[in-house]
């Protein structure tokens, strides 16, 4: 393709995949992707929390030069999805009292706001604050602007993320030289992009099986009202299949082809179907095959149900459940899910709503797994392109820029350098830790060993003068005997 300088970039730091995505999007709304490229995640990110910068930064290295060298451009910047198991919402009230009626102004639902933003999570990040309802007197606003009252009680969302999460991508981003345009909360950012209108305000929970985690969202009258990221996810369902004996890819390949996550009960009388698989064709039967697989959905589906039960919103999603991801496409899946929660109304979101043009096929399969990666790049605003300098090499905006770029380097150098110096003191202080306790224990082993020996000393001195008192005692006894004095 010719080189471009109009293009935005996203990348999705999934569980299996670290993806990119660069593209633009017209006044319509439509998409038009222009280079995709991934790498292999299995050796730096776990369940969607990244666990080894080094090989993330390698990665993300790689994914940056193969979009360059598609588009032909430099990348000056990417937009970065965030989540992860640790990822989820929880509720909090801030309660505001007026000593006399008081009209409620934007500048009041803004301190609660902030006040909000300011509480603290213990061992968690506030990663966004979602306002739900304010109860003003005894009713209850979406938007209390202009209500006269004594009491307003603002009702928010929090969205966080295990402390630490976000720092460990910033790490691996500046590793890799490449600097963050902005960071998405995925959910809602594919949320936007596969829910419709009617499914935001009449009420729905949008699932997204994905392969080591499954997400869970419920939405009602446009707001979010629910979001946990469960540690459990089609993975766990290929590795049930291996406990027989099978190899990964081959149980892969049996889940995708044959797997059902729900099944009528065996007829005696009918004959088990057989499956075969890898190299030296062994085999399996449907029974065995569906009932480690049921085994599984049904743990997945219950603690999915569980976190909708929770949102307190189970009766009252008018538009059911969406489905999406990966995963999403396990054999009977539907039948399970509607089972289980008593949810007739039931949509799979297999592509994003916008429309999308691409020449990667890859972009354009209706198979869920980008939905993700295509919602970030929908929601970058930023032309992610790197502007050629001006031609006056003295121009006060550039020097200015260069500076700052400068700046930043030296300072994301200095915050590296700190962070070193600390994990050597710490790693030397637990050395010290250490080697206190192994002198402690040598010494109180050594004091142990010397009372022992003080009292074997002790015992042997005793027992001589014993026997030297026994000894006189028994030659004056036969020297009595004898008659002698």
């Amino acid at each position: 393709m010719g080189q471009t300088t109009d293009f935005m970039v996203a990348i999705e730091l999934g569980s299996t995949k670290i993806t990119g995505v660069a593209g633009q999007k017209d006044t319509d709304g439509k998409l038009t992707i222009l280079a995709y490229a991934s790498e292999d995640a299995s050796a730096c990110i776990r369940k969607g929390v990244v666990f080894n910068i080094d090989k993330t930064a390698g990665a993300i290295t790689s994914i940056i030069n193969k979009l360059e060298a598609t588009l032909e451009a430099s990348i000056a910047k990417v937009y970065v999805g965030f989540s992860g198991q640790s990822v989820r919402t929880i509720k909090n009230t801030v309660i505001r009292q007026f000593e006399e009626e008081t009209r409620i102004t934007t500048n009041i639902v803004d301190e609660l706001l902030s006040t909000s933003r300011s509480t603290r999570t213990d061992g968690y990040e506030i990663l966004e604050v979602v306002p739900q309802e304010y109860k003003v007197g005894t009713g209850l606003q979406i938007d209390p602007v202009g209500v006269i009252t004594t009491h307003i009680e603002g009702r928010f969302l929090h969205i966080v993320a295990r402390q630490g999460v976000r720092r460990k991508i910033e790490e691996s981003f500046q590793l890799a030289a490449t600097r963050i345009a902005g960071y998405f909360i995925s959910p809602l950012e594919m949320a936007k992009v596969t829910a419709t209108d009617t499914d935001l305000r009449s009420g729905c929970a949008l699932i997204d099986f994905g392969a080591e985690t499954t997400t869970v969202q419920v939405y009602k009258d446009y707001l979010l009202r629910h979001l946990v990221v469960l540690p459990l996810g089609s993975n766990n369902i290929t590795k049930d299949i291996c406990s027989k004996g099978i190899e990964d890819a081959d149980a892969e390949d049996l889940k995708i082809k044959y797997a059902s996550a729900y099944s009528e009960p065996f007829d005696a009388e009918s004959k088990p179907v057989i499956y075969t698989y890898g190299t030296d064709d062994s085999t399996i039967t449907d029974r065995v095959l569906n009932e480690i697989t049921e085994a599984r959905t049904e743990e997945i589906i219950a603690n999915v149900w569980n976190q909708i039960c929770l949102s307190g919103y189970d009766d009252k999603l008018l538009s059911g459940i969406i489905i999406t991801g990966g995963g999403s496409h396990l054999g009977q899946l539907q039948t399970a899910i509607q089972k289980k929660t008593h949810i007739e109304k039931f949509r799979h979101a297999t592509y994003i709503i916008p429309q999308v043009e691409s020449v990667t096929h890859e972009l354009l399969s209706k198979n869920s797994r980008q939905n993700t990666l295509l919602g970030l790049l929908y929601g970058a605003r930023e032309n992610c392109c790197e502007q050629a300098p001006p031609r006056d090499l003295f121009d006060p905006d550039r020097i200015a820029q260069q500076e700052e770029i400068e700046r930043q380097k030296l300072e994301a150098a200095r915050i590296a350098q700190e962070e070193e110096a600390a994990r050597a003191a710490e790693a030397q202080r637990i050395a010290q830790e250490k080697a206190e306790q192994e002198a402690a224990i040598r010494r109180e082993e050594e004091e142990r060993q010397e009372a022992e020996r003080r009292a074997k000393a002790e015992e042997e001195r005793r027992r001589k003068r014993e026997n030297s008192l026994f000894g006189r005692l028994q030659k004056w006894t036969e020297d009595l005997l004898n008659g002698d004095e």
